[in-house]
């Protein structure tokens, strides 16, 4: 596949056909000529302003601004630093301040948000509106004045842009990603989801601010299709959707699927456009494979990555008997399960034995945002380490069986939540389940699991336990097995069991 550079990213589409649909957004509509020419306007205005190497934030929804800012930054060399629409005002202060972003492009609706933050710890010079703007503030309008004119080359080293990763335990760390590792993310992306071409059309409602719009957006406007942006998702414009645009790719994160197959106005033959469906993360539950199978006609596609590093591996077909399928590499990306004893650090571990997952390729994040000691954690010659556990089988599948920071060490026996939830799954009446562990006194830490029944299934505790002493050591069975509506999911679509320890802990402490 040709490298795209990313300063150039509309050149060839627009040389094929300038007149053809890029964006639509509600009633907007705008050709690739058009969106070339917001992002030249945009990127000459930002180099007039000598911030070539600088960084510029946004605080937009999904829209032709924000797709038009990020490839304007791009054209200019500019570090483009976006933040989530939904984000509060801490957030927003703390990544202002940590990027040092010198210009802030915001969407009307957020100002009130943006009048908590104290913009004088920030090193914010220039705050321009989309929309109605009050006294004080210039209009987004006033970057598109300019007569657009030839610009240098960016260099492939120089940064493209940082996304801000939540942070539970700690801050949030800026992810950085270059022009050579964003290429490679919209290659590694293309080389997944293929074929992709000028006739693809895809419906994108996740956040372009977050890495799951963005590997939406960037990968099939390169190629020439056409993409049609939502703000948020809602399942019955999802359905219409299907019907007005006829999608050929359909992207959507764990629970949005959910709704999809569960709304009522669901039709088989609304899907008969759609070409490929996938999803992004690690753990997709084999009842919501069979019930968007059994919907549509068509597997959903699994991809494996993480802001850092997207995508590294694609399961294209449907796994339905167990559940942690990842699929095989991308092309590019080498891929390796290393053994998590620190004394054996950085040694490959045998087909079929749990590991870390290590990761090298042109994807792949050059570090953080000045977080040289991040950068030491999980940069290892070259590999990223992942912290997620998995297995090499022998056919040269990969397989997902936790993370490493959720591993539990009972009584010195190490245990992964995703061995413990893979043999859940075995059960018939358990459609989902999630593992995690919690500290005790007597045995340093117990696993705890939650589960949801599949639709008119039942069975006891006791009868849980007894049927997982025939699947997993005694050691691994969860001291408790509770029920649960609903698993809660990260806004990536991921079991969160974050979440779900909180729970365990409130529920307890009553």
């Amino acid at each position: 596949m040709i490298a795209p550079r990313l300063d150039r990213l509309l050149d060839e589409p627009l040389a094929r056909d300038p007149g053809r649909l890029a964006l639509a957004c509600g009633e907007r509509c705008v050709s690739y000529g058009e969106l070339s020419d917001l992002e030249r306007r945009i990127a000459t205005a930002l180099c007039d302003a000598g911030l070539a190497g600088d960084r510029v934030a946004f605080l937009l929804p999904n829209s032709i601004e924000l797709v038009a800012c990020y490839l304007g930054c791009w054209r200019a060399g500019v570090t483009a630093v976006p933040f989530e629409y939904v984000d509060a005002p801490p957030e927003i202060a703390y990544g202002l301040g940590d990027s040092e972003a010198r210009w802030l492009v915001v969407h009307e609706e957020k100002l009130p948000d943006l009048a908590h933050v104290d913009l004088a710890r920030t090193k914010i010079e220039r705050i321009l509106v989309v929309g109605r703007i009050p006294t004080g503030h210039a209009r987004f309008e006033e970057l598109l004045g300019v007569a657009p004119r030839a610009l240098p080359d960016v260099p492939p080293e120089a940064l493209a842009f940082i996304l801000y990763t939540s942070g539970s335990t700690a801050l949030p760390k800026g992810v950085t990603h270059s022009h050579a590792s964003a290429a490679g993310i919209v290659r590694s992306v293309l080389a997944a989801l293929m074929p992709v071409d000028a006739s693809s059309r895809m419906v994108v409602h996740d956040s372009v601010g977050h890495m799951g719009g963005w590997i939406e957006v960037f990968p099939l406007l390169w190629r020439g299709a056409t993409v049609v942006l939502e703000r948020d998702f809602d399942a019955a414009r999802f359905h219409a959707n299907l019907r007005a645009w006829q999608p050929t790719i359909v992207g959507a994160h764990v629970d949005h699927l959910w709704q999809i197959v569960r709304h009522a106005g669901a039709r088989r033959e609304d899907f008969a456009s759609v070409a490929i469906a996938f999803t992004g993360g690690d753990e997709l539950p084999l009842s919501l494979q069979r019930a968007f199978l059994d919907l549509s006609g068509r597997p959903i596609l699994v991809g494996w990555g993480m802001t850092e590093a997207i995508w590294l591996t694609v399961a294209r077909t449907a796994e339905m008997e167990r559940r942690g399928y990842l699929g095989r590499p991308v092309d590019e990306v080498e891929l390796r399960v290393v053994e998590i004893d620190d004394a054996r650090l950085g040694t490959d571990a045998p087909d079929g034995e749990v590991g870390e997952l290590w990761v090298r390729g042109p994807m792949v994040t050059p570090g953080y945002w000045r977080r040289p000691e991040a950068d030491r954690a999980v940069l290892v010659d070259g590999w990223l380490r992942t912290g997620d556990m998995g297995r090499r089988a022998p056919d040269g599948d990969f397989w997902f069986t936790g993370r490493l920071k959720q591993i539990i060490e009972r009584n010195s026996e190490n245990i992964t939540p995703g061995e413990i939830e893979q043999a859940l799954y075995r059960h018939p009446a358990v459609a989902e389940a999630a593992a995690f562990g919690v500290d005790d006194p007597h045995e340093g830490q117990v696993p705890i699991a939650y589960v949801r029944f599949a639709a008119g299934a039942h069975a006891t505790e006791d009868e849980l336990k007894s049927f997982l002493g025939t699947q997993i050591a005694e050691f691994k069975i969860p001291a408790r097995i509770l029920v649960i509506d609903e698993l809660p999911l990260t806004h990536s679509g991921k079991i969160d069991h974050e979440a779900l320890t909180a729970r365990y802990a409130a529920d307890a402490a009553r």
